[in-house]
């Protein structure tokens, strides 16, 4: 590269609700810190993500935002929302007839979310067409979630050197994604052969890519995943956090949390089932709060006996900031997924809470933590029994725990942002020569 300043533009009009939207966050907070003069990073994303939740425009130096907008109405509808979270809340306007013009507002928002996720969902590549047209803009595109922007029904090709980050390969094992699980296929397998640089968070998923794809070693790059906190890890508040169960209805600390969409490969029937094994082998007075976007639709299906409100909590989607907090007031913190882009958030964020863990068996996770349960506590995903196993080895003996706890904690802070940061930036200059 010559000494000018890069420019670099980060594309992504799905905005994935969960991990990757914090880790597009956590990652562009970084490379603000190391830009200097070198680097130039402009984010372009939808409204609101796909939970629904609206996206600030992040406030950082040497970078810059830019709302996607790709049907007749998305201009008037950005300038509408940004004018609104800049006055505050629309759910609580002051003045007037607050109740019905509350409603009027979220009628408002409801069909703007509607129409948005319409126009970016369609397959027919109109944000691409959309970011064709200000790539002169860029030395380099960037896109940390790429699924579902190719047109289904045309050639597409980059017009500036790209960089995809791959995640899990779920939809080449499972059928998680319904009726776009095929054309998902697809697209993957095209995004393997039109990006110059493609970046995953473990060797298994990498590897997997390659022999699938057909996918050469050298257009391919492994950079591991740190939890999404960043500095010291500081206990809330007790009145914050028991503001924060309150909310939920959670009457009681040191509970079983797992946090996921209720999704099939995140096997959370495994753990409502194992958990009600463990229940019956011990008398452990422990609850299981299940977290996550639709996982309030679990307490309509099998429970397997435990008494709701009780034994089992299903809260559905929670706040960013309310995350924390769940993790603090947890005693094991679980991961039963059979299928992941690497070591998640579920069992980074633990770690760094001081919180022990017990996950699946599954060779993303192995890759790190290892099989002898000095990190944590490995379980059959496929087994209940097997995670049943698993809880009673950790309330059993909480020497034991602690231990896993000290030794996970140490193993989880001896990598973070910065050298993700540096990393992807060095993956960057590696593509542009």
């Amino acid at each position: 590269m010559n000494a000018k300043t890069v420019r670099v533009g980060i594309f992504d009009q799905i905005v994935s609700g969960g991990g990757v939207r914090l880790f597009t966050v956590k990652l562009l907070e970084e490379f603000s810190r190391l830009a200097g003069n070198e680097w130039h990073f402009h984010l372009m994303w939808p409204l609101f993500d796909s939970s629904n939740v609206f996206l600030h425009a992040p406030q950082l130096p040497h970078t810059s935002f830019e709302r996607i907008g790709v049907d007749a109405d998305a201009n008037t509808r950005n300038r509408i929302f940004t004018a609104l979270k800049k006055s505050g809340d629309v759910k609580k306007p002051a003045g007037g007839n607050s109740a019905a013009t509350a409603k009027h507002f979220a009628d408002y928002e409801h069909r703007a979310r509607t129409l948005e996720q319409q126009s970016l969902r369609a397959l027919d590549g109109r944000g691409l067409r959309w970011l064709d047209s200000r790539t002169n803009g860029f030395d380099l595109i960037f896109m940390p979630y790429p699924y579902l922007t190719l047109p289904q029904s045309e050639e597409w090709q980059p017009r500036k050197p790209i960089v995809v980050t791959l995640h899990d390969l779920a939809h080449e094992h499972t059928d998680a994604w319904n009726e776009l699980t095929e054309p998902l296929r697809r697209e993957v397998k095209r995004w393997t052969q039109l990006a110059d640089l493609v970046v995953f968070s473990s060797d298994f998923v990498c590897n997997e890519a390659r022999e699938i794809y057909g996918l050469p070693a050298a257009r391919t790059k492994r950079i591991y995943l740190v939890p999404n906190e960043t500095g010291a890890c500081e206990q809330s508040e007790h009145e914050q956090s028991a503001d924060v169960l309150r909310r939920y209805g959670i009457n009681r600390r040191g509970y079983v949390f797992t946090l996921g969409w209720a999704a099939r490969h995140k096997r959370v029937e495994t753990i409502i089932e194992g958990f009600a094994l463990f229940k019956r082998r011990s008398n452990t007075d422990v609850a299981l709060v299940i977290a996550g976007p639709n996982t309030e639709t679990l307490l309509h299906s099998d429970t397997h006996g435990l008494e709701i409100g009780r034994d089992l909590f299903a809260l559905g989607y929670v706040c960013d900031e309310d995350i924390p907090i769940l993790h603090q007031n947890a005693s094991l913190v679980v991961s039963a997924s059979i299928s992941e882009a690497g070591l998640n958030s579920v069992i980074m964020d633990a770690m760094y809470h001081g919180k022990a863990v017990a996950c699946s068996n599954i060779p993303q996770f192995t890759e790190r933590l290892g099989t002898d349960d000095t990190l944590a506590l490995m379980f059959d995903p496929y087994s209940p029994q097997s995670l049943a196993d698993a809880l009673l080895k950790h309330f059993n003996d909480p020497a034991r725990a602690d231990q896993r706890v000290q030794n996970a904690r140490q193993f989880i802070s001896s990598r973070n942002l910065s050298h993700v940061g540096r990393e992807y930036l060095e993956a960057f200059a590696s593509v542009l020569g």
